[in-house]
């Protein structure tokens, strides 16, 4: 048999590459959530085209978390930082480039999760476009 040559390594190693890039975009689907952000309330922290990964589960929640929260006005959700954790359980969230705090605290039952990695635009389109050749 002959010895394979240096292409059919490096097409193996492309064909490995997107199995790896759908399989962890599955396991995101699956166990976490994603979101794309469109917004720039969260700059420089997060800007828009950023995709926002994120646990499902608002427990734990601290001064400082990310959250991903429904919001009645905005029907793709809100990305902010809480700032204060009430006793109630509610948080009190501001985007990073807001000036003051949002105006109504977040009851926890309206959180869809906390942010666990921000992936930069440049690098989600590309691992995407990579998955898909």
């Amino acid at each position: 048999m002959p010895e394979s040559s240096g292409g059919d390594r490096f097409r193996m190693t492309r064909r490995v590459a997107k199995f790896v890039t759908v399989a962890a975009w599955g396991l995101v689907a699956v166990f976490f959530g994603a979101t794309l952000i469109r917004g720039g309330s969260m700059q420089p922290t997060v800007a828009p085209g950023d995709v926002v990964v994120y646990r499902r589960s608002a427990q734990g929640l601290r001064a400082g978390d990310i959250v991903y929260f429904d919001h009645p006005e905005w029907p793709r959700g809100v990305v902010h930082r809480v700032v204060a954790v009430l006793p109630d359980g509610s948080v009190t969230t501001r985007g990073d480039a807001n000036p003051v705090d949002d105006r109504d605290s977040i009851p926890q039952r309206r959180i869809r999760g906390v942010a666990t990695v921000v992936i930069p635009s440049g690098k989600a389109v590309s691992a995407l476009i990579e998955a898909l050749r």
